[in-house]
């Protein structure tokens, strides 16, 4: 189907970004309390369950191991906040650490699609015959660098939209566009425009790094 100017109004919605819950101190206090009644003791356990979580993480290659630590204890912290009984803190949390992990190994893999199909139009690879492997001059360090530029939404849109492939590529993106509650065709203009900021912005920034080694 052969794309008209006119169909760039089609469903051209902002998405709204999701709200996201933040730690308070009562939610804090109830974690404390539930790892143990006296606050001292509580506190001492806190760090005990963060740093083994960290270890949890770091054991299975998570990017950012402290930060997944963190925001697996913030969901435990809502889950107990929100009056959830919670039995076992210490095996909860591991539960939604499993999660979290799932979760973040997900959005490695959409983001290696994306640098994978970026780095191509931007910089292809060149063919480095001392390792026998292909180089793509920091093209991969600079998509990293615009895509974490992006506004929360179009981030999210561009890597789920990548995050489909093979076989139900097409019906994968007719459930991101009826998720989005926008046309499939909006969606592909919203992906296309967003995936020329990126790659004017990596062209951008290999030419500072070009010129940074002149």
């Amino acid at each position: 189907m052969e794309l008209k100017p006119s169909d760039i109004e089609l469903d051209d919605r902002p998405i709204a970004p999701r709200a996201r819950w933040v730690l308070n101190r009562s939610a804090f206090a109830a974690l404390l309390s539930s790892l143990d009644p006296d606050e001292v003791r509580g506190a001492e356990k806190y760090e005990r369950l963060r740093q083994r979580l960290i270890i949890f993480f770091s054991s299975r290659r998570a990017p950012d191991p402290e930060e997944s630590a963190d925001d697996t204890l913030d969901r435990v912290s809502r889950r107990i906040d929100e009056g959830e009984p919670v039995r076992d803190v210490t095996q909860f949390a591991y539960g939604v650490a499993r999660l979290v992990l799932s979760e973040s190994l997900k959005r490695v893999r959409r983001r290696r699609r994306l640098l994978t199909a970026l780095a191509t139009s931007v910089a292809p690879p060149r063919w480095d015959h001392a390792s026998s492997t292909f180089r793509s001059d920091g093209a991969a360090e600079c998509i990293r660098r615009c895509t974490n530029c992006l506004p929360e939404e179009d981030r999210r849109l561009i890597l789920q939209y990548y995050d489909s492939g093979g076989k139900d590529r097409q019906q994968e993106r007719k459930a991101l566009a009826a998720r989005l509650a926008v046309s499939p065709v909006a969606l592909r203009l919203r992906a296309h425009r967003i995936r020329r900021v990126l790659e004017a912005c990596t062209r951008k920034c290999l030419a500072s790094r070009t010129a940074g080694r002149s």
